[in-house]
């Protein structure tokens, strides 16, 4: 084929273009937009990832507090039903020998341990205890006959009688005795007369009871 015959055929196909525009206008307008905004290429599913991240909440540690112990229940003393039993079993003739009460300890807590209450006198079961120092904590209640009331105690040795200490109160009151015998069987002989109540309370410091506390 001559190049005169080239030129013609391509002439005819450029007005067949031109003409094919002119009659459908809007192929030009998507010949324009695929060449101005080109199909995006889809991305595999496998691609996209849809993991949530991971948080993981910042919290303060929880402290457990050290527990404290509690002071234990009051040991209750009871009278025995055996009292001729033991060694002493009455009291000295006269009471004026023990004295007046000691001075409470000053500035240091005090712990109640036991105790004896009633309004009657008697000899007490036999009991010990473990404190180095300890308190006979004594408080009297006579309202009806304060004038006539009397009340006396001696603390004994439950081995041979012998009396460690003694105190008497006369009307009502209060009365403390200091006791250093410890880890020792003893017990109480008491005596009341017009005595509408009385406590006693046995106790020790803190510190002594703390360090030889079994619980």
């Amino acid at each position: 084929m001559e190049k005169g015959d080239i030129f013609t055929l391509v002439a005819a196909f450029a007005v067949v273009i031109v003409v094919a525009i002119l009659a459908n206008p809007q192929n030009l307008a998507g010949v324009q937009s695929i060449l101005t905004h080109p199909t995006p290429t889809p991305v595999p599913a496998t691609a996209i990832s849809t993991a949530v991240p991971t948080i993981v909440p910042t919290t303060s540690p929880v402290i457990t507090p050290t527990p404290v112990p509690t002071d234990a229940p009051l040991y209750q003393i009871y009278f025995t039903d055996k009292p001729y039993t033991y060694p002493r079993f009455k009291l000295p003739d006269s009471m004026s020998v023990f004295g007046a009460g000691d001075i409470p300890f000053r500035n240091q807590e005090l712990v109640p341990f036991a105790y004896i209450e009633g309004s009657r006198g008697g000899l007490t079961q036999v009991f010990s205890v473990p404190y180095p120092i300890w308190v006979i904590n004594t408080t009297v209640i006579a309202d009806r006959n304060p004038q006539y009331a009397k009340f006396s105690m001696v603390l004994c040795y439950a081995s041979n009688g012998e009396i460690i200490k003694g105190e008497e109160i006369l009307n009502r009151g209060t009365f403390y005795r200091i006791v250093q015998t410890s880890n020792t069987d003893v017990y109480m002989i008491i005596s009341t007369q017009y005595v509408d109540q009385y406590r006693i309370e046995l106790e020790t410091t803190r510190d002594y009871y703390d360090a030889y506390r079994t619980t």
